[in-house]
């Protein structure tokens, strides 16, 4: 068995090197599964890479005793086959002699014998005194220390296990499913299975099986992203005519849905950076063929003003509500990034509030925990646009997303990470009363 495994601890182990380098799992797993011809051991190499990202930080507290030189010294292979192993040993729970096994092997492999033996010893030592991991590791310090400032104590701990655990895949249903107990079957007839989402009427939680494999998503009758993300979509429905626009559009999941939402509407979708609106035209061009794409800045949108009947603006963020997802970004974060993003986020906000129509609406969401990058945008915001106003978001959302609706000074979309399997999002949506916007 452990020879078997070893190929995919080698996979895991260049992807984990890669994301030291400033990749992105997501695009390097998915760049790695050319390579697997086993389906088992491409779900094990995510398994393996996704583990290891988000426990980085306990598992480097308990490696680095057992090493005899700093961590950060080691080549960045070795390192990766180092934290592979802990994460099967302390986290996956697997088997002592697979999991240094297959470590070895892919150490040896990829960084030689001498390398080989390291791993050995120290994986060896790790098995024999298994010890616990400190979930407070896996994040900043500082970060989450602004969680409990912000939530308490016990808040944060509940977030951080919630951010630690595997994300489940989530769909939603597009009209072309016929529904999504239909959508549900014919998955099932192609070996996925789902429940259906208590957060989303359209939504299905994916407990086994690779839904992108599928027939019907080769058909496109269904958009995969997190379902926090999916009731920001809702969230941005509009409710008087006229064209939509997406302005921070890229990857475009929720641009699909909202199009969905309003089938007889014009669609813009804007993006900034190049590569990201080319992929984002390429799967627009067949989800929703009437949708315009625009390569443009959001902060000089290009856009006519004062004709848009919804706005959506999911702006770019520190992603702290994202690192289930994303783990990566819980080892890149700074207090910086956090500060800049809101000042960008704020800049977004007040330059697409110029797009909107008399009696439309602006959607500003965020996948972000940070208040700054939240609420504080939109108090600063409403206090230089008393033209707009925030709306209770209940009747875009629905009754079963009730858990979800945060209060505060006013009525919000607050998908605080729990032990549901909802990303952290937060999202208002602000209808134009006034007159036109002033610069």
């Amino acid at each position: 068995m452990s020879e078997r495994g070893v190929p995919a601890r080698i996979a895991a182990a260049t992807v984990l090197a890669a994301v030291e380098r400033g990749g992105w799992s997501d695009r390097l797993l998915q760049s790695r599964e050319e390579d697997l011809d086993d389906p088992r051991d491409r779900r094990l190499v995510h398994r393996l890479v996704l583990s290891a990202l988000r426990w980085q930080g306990a598992i480097d507290a308990v490696l680095a005793p057992r090493v005899s030189r700093p961590l950060e010294r080691l080549p960045a292979l070795l390192r990766a086959c180092l934290r592979i192993g802990a994460a099967q040993l302390l986290v996956l729970d697997q088997p002592p002699h697979v999991a240094v096994a297959t470590a070895v092997g892919a150490a040896r492999a990829l960084a030689g014998a001498g390398a080989g033996g390291l791993v050995n010893a120290v994986l060896r030592r790790l098995g024999r005194d298994r010890p616990a991991l400190d979930e407070t590791r896996t994040v900043p310090g500082w970060l989450l220390e602004r969680w409990e400032i912000a939530r308490g104590p016990e808040e944060a701990r509940r977030a951080l296990a919630a951010l630690n655990r595997p994300a489940r895949a989530f769909l939603v249903a597009r009209p072309a499913a016929g529904g999504r107990e239909t959508l549900a079957r014919r998955l099932r007839e192609e070996g996925v299975e789902t429940t259906a989402s208590p957060w989303h009427p359209e939504g299905l939680s994916v407990t086994r099986g690779a839904p992108q494999l599928t027939s019907a998503f080769r058909r496109g009758e269904f958009v995969l992203l997190d379902p926090a993300a999916a009731l920001v979509a809702r969230l941005a429905a509009p409710s008087r005519p006229g064209p939509l626009a997406d302005v921070c559009a890229a990857p475009g999941g929720k641009a699909i849905l909202l199009a969905d939402r309003s089938p007889d509407r014009r669609l813009v979708a804007l993006e900034r950076h190049l590569r990201r609106a080319a992929e984002l035209a390429d799967r627009l061009r067949t989800a929703v063929p009437r949708a315009a794409v625009v390569r443009a800045d959001a902060t000089a949108p290009c856009l006519p003003a004062g004709r848009f009947a919804a706005v959506l603006v999911d702006a770019p963020c520190s992603g702290t509500g994202t690192l289930r997802r994303r783990p990566e970004r819980r080892h890149r974060v700074t207090p910086r990034d956090v500060s800049r993003c809101a000042e960008q986020a704020f800049r977004l906000l007040e330059a697409s509030a110029a797009l909107v129509a008399p009696g439309g609406a602006i959607v500003y969401a965020v996948c972000s925990l940070e208040p700054e990058e939240g609420p504080e945008v939109v108090e600063r915001f409403l206090a230089r646009r008393p033209g707009f106003a925030p709306e209770d978001p209940t009747p875009w959302l629905g009754p079963d997303a009730a858990p979800a609706i945060g209060t505060g000074p006013w009525p919000h979309l607050d998908t605080w990470p729990r032990l549901e399997e909802l990303d952290g999002f937060f999202a208002v949506r602000l209808r134009r009363t006034g007159g036109a916007p002033r610069g």
